[in-house]
């Protein structure tokens, strides 16, 4: 483990046992993975919205296929994998065009959004297809700028029920520590 890791995992550990002993109904997300900033982030309810930062759990095809190959952990989403932190790109009523050059959410194109056909490892990757949706009042597109990110631009849109909570960066490791 990286020594950054260690720390982040350290404070984790100290902010749960913190939580805990104040009877505070919170609950601290520890991110590790390249899609989005290391570090501790509080978990909490409020409105989801486009920018927001979530923990959701993806839906049951693509959490299978990402348990399976390593992009994601196990975990207690009722797929059997760990939630995974993102931002919300899009709400109920947003359009998004799908493209082999990427995501446009409402005409506005997002960095890093196109899917890759192969992952790291030279394995098949599906995506969702090419077109234009509209998301229900039910429903978040979730996104991270890094290009290698396990999210909507592969698997669609997200219900709102999948969401845990919105996350709060609490404690991020700077680059140079990383």
């Amino acid at each position: 483990m990286r020594p950054a890791a260690t720390l982040v995992a350290t404070l984790a550990a100290c902010a749960l046992l913190y939580a805990g002993s104040t009877r505070l109904a919170r609950v601290v997300k520890l991110n590790l993975t390249d899609s989005m900033p290391l570090g501790l982030y509080l978990l909490r309810s409020a409105a989801i919205a486009p920018g927001r930062i979530v923990v959701a759990c993806p839906p049951a095809a693509a959490a299978r296929l990402g348990l399976k190959n390593g992009y994601l952990l196990a975990g207690p989403c009722a797929s059997g994998v760990a939630p995974v932190l993102k931002y919300v790109a899009a709400t109920g009523g947003s359009r998004i065009r799908v493209s082999a050059s990427g995501i446009a959410i409402g005409g506005r194109a997002l960095a890093n959004s196109s899917a890759h056909r192969r992952d790291r490892r030279g394995r098949f990757i599906p995506r969702i297809a090419d077109g234009t949706y509209r998301l229900s009042k039910n429903q978040v597109w979730l996104y991270s700028p890094a290009p290698w990110s396990w999210d909507s631009r592969y698997f669609g849109p997200v219900w709102k029920s999948q969401i845990v909570g919105a996350a709060t960066p609490l404690l991020l490791i700077p680059k140079r520590l990383q």
